[in-house]
């Protein structure tokens, strides 16, 4: 069984704070209202940042982003290097791997301090059975990684 998402880092993907459709709305703002409350670690990567920078992103995004701590750009070894290589080449299947550079760089940051990343990148979702053989990092749709924090608190409160 995976860590309790309570006990260990979570991170978010930008993609992840408005969906902009429903269910996955609304359990990204309760994801956000109970990491408010200190019933667990959420975090975005440090290479989400420009995402999070770009004009189009709306101020409330930017607001959020900002309440949350971000990971920092750290010297990788070379087993770091090439597991990120490898993270990419999954990630990319057939295409091209410039094209999925960012979000490699997410999931691997993701893998490196914490235990659940959650996106609605259809991409990085359709390759989680794979990345997590890989890497050992669970990916979630924001209601799934709901459903595992509701269960873990409940759990908590016996």
């Amino acid at each position: 069984m995976a860590a309790s998402p309570l006990l260990v880092n979570n991170f978010i993907d930008s993609c992840a704070f408005d969906p902009k459709y429903e269910p996955e709305t609304s359990a990204s703002n309760e994801i956000f209202m109970l990491s408010e409350e200190q019933h667990f670690t959420l975090l975005i990567a440090h290479s989400t940042q420009k995402e999070i920078d770009h004009p189009n992103t709306p101020a409330w995004v930017k607001t959020q982003a900002a309440q949350l701590v971000y990971s920092i750009d750290m010297r990788l070894t070379s087993n770091e290097n090439q597991l990120l290589r490898d993270v990419e080449m999954t990630i990319a299947g057939n295409g091209k791997i410039e094209n999925i550079a960012q979000d490699a760089q997410h999931v691997f940051e993701a893998q490196k301090c914490g235990g659940y990343f959650v996106t609605t990148d259809k991409r990085i979702l359709s390759r989680a059975a794979d990345l997590e053989k890989l890497c050992g990092l669970s990916i979630l749709l924001p209601g799934e990684f709901l459903v595992l924090v509701r269960q873990h608190i409940a759990g908590e409160q016996k």
